[in-house]
């Protein structure tokens, strides 16, 4: 069911929403056809387990929707989710770039610190994507409309 949401100013469609063990919303999937975008909203206190079930959860939206960029918006979690490195460098990395997967905004909250594990994750994802840290929603959706703008248009002209 198409859902607006206001702060990205375009219409987009919820996905899926995964739960933790006890029913609280760790994730929402939003996904912009248009843009071919998805946008990952995370709640909570996120653990690596925690982490590797969302990212687990995505693969199927890889694989339908093929989204050339995620926006990945952290802002308001907590925690260490380092120990989902290796999954995510030798699982979910190959699946989302065979589907696709070319660019990703990171959006976290300016005053907190980023832990040294979760920087080595960021770090892992600067290996294999494009990725760029921003501190608000606005610039890092601007940001990845204009990638995927300029990569939809060379693949509509080839």
């Amino acid at each position: 069911m198409p859902r607006s949401t206001p702060m990205l100013h375009r219409t987009a469609e919820l996905v899926q929403t995964v739960h933790d063990a006890f029913g609280a919303t760790v994730a929402e999937f939003n996904y912009f056809p248009n843009e071919r975008v998805l946008y990952v909203h995370w709640h909570g206190h996120l653990t690596a387990d925690l982490v590797v079930r969302v990212a687990e959860a995505s693969l199927v939206w890889h694989e339908q929707l093929h989204p050339l960029s995620i926006l990945n918006d952290k802002r308001g979690t907590s925690g260490d989710w380092g120990e989902a490195a290796i999954w995510l460098e030798f699982e979910w990395i190959p699946v989302v770039k065979g589907h696709g997967l070319q660019a990703l905004a990171y959006v976290l909250d300016p005053d907190t610190p980023v832990s040294l594990p979760n920087a080595q994750v960021k770090e892992l994802l600067e290996e294999a994507l494009v990725v760029r840290t921003f501190y608000a929603v606005a610039p890092a959706w601007r940001w990845l409309r204009q990638r995927t703008t300029r990569l939809l248009l060379s693949t509509s002209a080839a």
